[in-house]
């Protein structure tokens, strides 16, 4: 198993390796068909440095791909965040990859974003319940045991626009796996139709929150790495 790649895993906001990847499964699955593993926890959460100022984090795809220097051409599985830094890793040219997975993310992620305000908005005991998002977040936040400050800023920090132009220069396999319900993200797709080697896939009746642990999703990632 010494030439099989290892698998690179990278979480979204306010999660975890341990509670996005673990706790669903993908490690221990992975680990059974002797796969290495390298779940890589983004910068403010899980074991990663924390810092509450925006400007801590000016390059997070740099600190992604430092992560799993070294080791070669990787296979490597990104949920929404995480897919969106892996990606950017990619267009970079900052680790070589053999096939890349992009969970939770489509045509949307290439739309430029404007500098928002605290992410996760009024704390619990300032809540008047209208802002569901940041509630969700806070709870997830919490359940993975992070710092919010520290995912507040790290949601806030500079953040670099993809283009079309880029995409068309992945030169990998890459498979968009997007729930049908996540209307945040759009078409698997048709972000699908920008790459060279893409392949688009729909899990019908998942969410953003939901697809990460949806045994169809995972099914059609692991197939996807060979597994």
């Amino acid at each position: 198993m010494a030439d099989i790649a290892p698998v690179v895993l990278v979480h979204g906001l306010a999660s975890s390796s341990e509670h996005g990847w673990r706790a669903a499964g993908w490690i221990d699955l992975l680990q059974e068909t002797g796969r290495e593993v390298v779940a890589v926890d983004l910068p403010g959460h899980g074991r990663s440095r924390r810092d509450t100022d925006p400007a801590a984090y000016p390059d997070a795809a740099a600190e992604i791909a430092e992560a799993f220097a070294g080791r070669g051409a990787v296979d490597a599985v990104g949920f929404s965040a995480g897919a969106h830094l892996l990606l950017e890793c990619a267009v970079r040219g900052l680790a070589p990859f053999n096939r890349l997975a992009l969970m939770g993310v489509g045509p949307r992620l290439l739309e430029p974003r404007p500098q928002r305000g605290p992410v996760l908005g009024a704390t619990p005991s300032e809540d008047d319940g209208t802002d569901i998002l940041a509630r969700l977040i806070r709870g997830l936040a919490r359940r993975a045991g992070n710092d919010m400050a520290a995912v507040d800023a790290f949601a806030r920090r500079p953040r670099r626009t993809l283009t079309t132009t880029e995409l068309a220069t992945v030169g990998c396999e890459v498979l968009i796996v997007t729930g049908e319900r996540d209307e945040g993200a759009g078409s698997p797709e048709e972000l699908a139709a920008l790459f060279p080697k893409a392949t688009g896939r729909t899990i019908e009746g998942a969410d953003h929150y939901s697809v990460q642990a949806n045994p169809r999703a995972m099914n059609a990632v692991l197939d996807f790495l060979g597994v």
